[in-house]
């Protein structure tokens, strides 16, 4: 019998923060080695070697094993941050939801990679552009920027 998602309560959220903050730096210090190697091969011939259609041009094996290694360890850190219980919805833009109880009605928190702490929810249906103040929690800027 398969389990429903994970509700989570603010202070349960946040208690993932610094952990999905270490999985974030992750994701943006291999991307910024994995950009270069698609733009090198090509959008179209990178995502051929990533679903494994094409063989690499001459010479460049190494950097093809390289490109599916990366995108590879992205995926593995998608797969951590999603096992933790929340849901990755925007990699790039740092955008993690967890499902919640508000009156009575499923919601998501939400929070976004640099705040320091889960202070928005939206409903199931709105994105980040619903997003809404969580009464009673005060968000105060990092300290240092990430």
């Amino acid at each position: 019998m398969e389990e429903g998602p994970r509700f989570f309560t603010v202070e349960e959220a946040n208690g993932l923060v610094g952990a999905l903050e270490i999985e974030f730096g992750r994701v943006a210090r291999i991307r910024s080695e994995l950009a270069p190697l698609i733009e090198s091969f090509g959008a179209e011939l990178a995502t051929g070697l990533l679903q494994e259609k094409v063989a690499p041009p001459p010479g460049r094996q190494e950097d093809a094993r390289r490109l599916v290694f990366l995108a590879g360890e992205i995926t593995a850190a998608v797969e951590r941050m999603n096992a933790m219980g929340c849901l990755v919805k925007d990699l790039e833009a740092g955008l993690v939801d967890f499902y919640a109880v508000q009156d009575d009605e499923p919601v998501f928190l939400c929070w976004q990679f640099g705040e320091p702490s889960v202070s928005h929810w939206h409903a199931l249906d709105e994105g980040i552009a619903g997003r809404k103040p969580i009464e009673g929690v005060e968000s105060r800027p990092p300290a240092f920027m990430n």
